[in-house]
């Protein structure tokens, strides 16, 4: 059975035509000859390397780290470091869309390959892209794209999971940015108008670290390990005919870029303080040990060696007093609830924020989490979701604004220690997907969470308990209204999430 996540790009909502789409055959993928290349630039007369090193000397083996939970300011710590990147510019995601705010990344990127800066642009094949865009793009002299884990049927893509399905049904769902080797930035979001606060119709509420120090280096290892990987395929090999983009289009992307730039988007862009603290360098970083993890890229091809999830598991199985987890995307599975029970009865204090299913842009992980949420209430786990209500009005976070759904994937140890990453607790990130994600141990970076934290669930999210019949209610905490089954969903969605549950997909989710 295909997974939902992935085909709802491609495919309608239909759980009959999603079902069609099933595992048949075993197609090998694409040719990859290619040449290797690798993060060890020279570097050091660098501009950003020369105006950290200061600060790096002063704390040495510590990462440095800033928190990214507005999306406007996610959006200004990209542009403003690959704007002041001199020698390389690496680029990793799953997503990238084709929208006003993935144009403009683009267009920096260009503007430093003109400079002459190295650029890596390596996408995940999943989304629907330009193909002859993205070769033309690499044209350039300075710009090398690939595609992770590629599509035979580069005109329709869903036609290749019928006779490929399993080694497609595994993504690369890592992202990261990294600038002359001194900056990155990575976290939960991808590249996509969504992800900084610039749809008017949905939000994803997320969460990124701008990063520098010891954990660098760690971060450019993850990327050329998966930039020179069999699965990457060069974008000319998918295209015959690749060269430069004219003059006339060169043109019409400045002048597309020089409107935006004027939107009333751009000009909230400009105001935000995120801004200021960009150009007087005044951003307060944390400083912490610090630790990268993340999944071989051979795990597309059945590699279960080192998973992300063996060194989380064991993370958690030091809790020691609390354990809040942030998942938008939350399938505990069996083994996982009972493992989580166990904890909580030795006195493990746990709270779960995940989406709830009207918030839920994949119905079918609510159906199957829905499965578990009684026997977690049980026995003491706190459990809340996140609201949707347009008539709330509140400042960006990193539960989103109140059309959002909530993308942010984090988790806090014994208030100490913080996991930032792309791991979803579900199984497709923990068996599928590719993942990355660092590991901060700082008590007053996990203070950040904590500070707000109960008035920001008071604000967003519904919490859960059991009444006197033991069936599950949803309590909105600022009216004190509660409700009996899921709120703010149609009597639809109702169904298509109860039907997902009974379906055996949930190894896909």
């Amino acid at each position: 059975m295909i997974t939902f996540r992935h085909l709802k790009q491609f495919c309608t909502h239909s759980f009959i035509a999603v079902s069609t789409l099933t595992l048949i055959g075993c197609a090998q993928p694409l040719s990859t000859t290619k040449t290797a290349t690798y993060s060890n630039v020279d570097n050091y007369n660098t501009t950003l390397l020369q105006k950290t090193l200061p600060y790096i000397q002063s704390n040495p083996n510590k990462t440095a780290f800033y928190p990214l939970g507005d999306g406007q300011a996610a959006l200004l710590a990209r542009l403003a470091i690959i704007e002041s990147a001199q020698k390389t510019v690496d680029v990793q995601y799953y997503i990238y869309r084709d929208d006003a705010t993935s144009h403009l990344l683009t267009w920096y990127l260009y503007q430093a390959a003109e400079r002459g800066v190295r650029v890596r642009l390596l996408l995940d094949d999943m989304q629907k892209r330009d193909d002859q865009f993205l070769a033309n793009l690499s044209a350039h002299p300075n710009v090398e794209v690939r595609l992770f884990n590629t599509f035979g049927n580069r005109s329709f893509k869903p036609l290749s999971f019928l006779t490929d399905f399993d080694r497609l049904n595994r993504r690369m769902h890592n992202k990261s940015i990294i600038a002359d080797g001194v900056f990155a930035i990575t976290g939960g979001r991808n590249i996509g108008d969504e992800y900084f606060s610039a749809n008017n119709n949905v939000e994803f509420g997320d969460f990124d670290l701008l990063m520098m120090g010891k954990v660098i280096p760690q971060v450019s290892r993850q990327f050329d390990e998966y930039w020179n990987s069999k699965p990457a395929t060069p974008i000319e090999m998918l295209v015959t005919d690749a060269h430069l983009p004219t003059t006339a289009q060169l043109q019409q992307w400045k002048k597309a870029q020089k409107q935006y730039l004027t939107s009333d988007y751009a000009r909230s862009l400009k105001q935000h303080p995120m801004a200021k603290k960009l150009s007087n360098q005044t951003l307060p970083f944390y400083w912490a040990d610090a630790e990268l993890v993340y999944d071989t890229p051979y795990k597309v091809k059945h590699s279960q060696d080192d998973l992300l999830l063996h060194h989380l598991s064991t993370m958690i199985g030091q809790a020691k007093t609390d354990f809040l987890l942030i998942s938008p995307y939350f399938v505990p599975t069996e083994p996982g609830v009972k493992a989580l029970v166990k904890a909580a009865k030795r006195g493990l204090n746990i709270t779960i924020v995940t989406n709830s299913l009207a918030s839920n842009d994949v119905f079918a992980v609510h159906g199957w989490y829905a499965k578990y949420r009684k026997e977690m209430l049980e026995n003491g786990i706190k459990l809340y979701e996140i609201k949707t209500d347009p008539h709330i009005k509140k400042k960006h976070s990193w539960l989103g604004n109140s059309r959002s759904s909530l993308h942010a994937k984090t988790f806090i140890i014994d208030r100490k220690k913080v996991f930032v990453g792309s791991f979803n607790f579900d199984p497709r990130s923990a068996y599928l997907n590719t993942e990355l994600g660092v590991i901060v141990d700082s008590k007053p970076f996990s203070d950040i969470f904590y500070a707000d934290l109960d008035q920001l669930l008071e604000k967003s999210a519904y919490r859960l308990s059991l009444d006197s019949n033991n069936d599950i209610i949803w309590t909105d905490d600022t009216n004190g209204k509660q409700f009996d089954s899921e709120p703010d969903s149609s009597t639809i969605l109702k169904m298509g999430a109860w039907l997902a549950g009974a379906l055996p997909i949930e190894k896909h989710l």
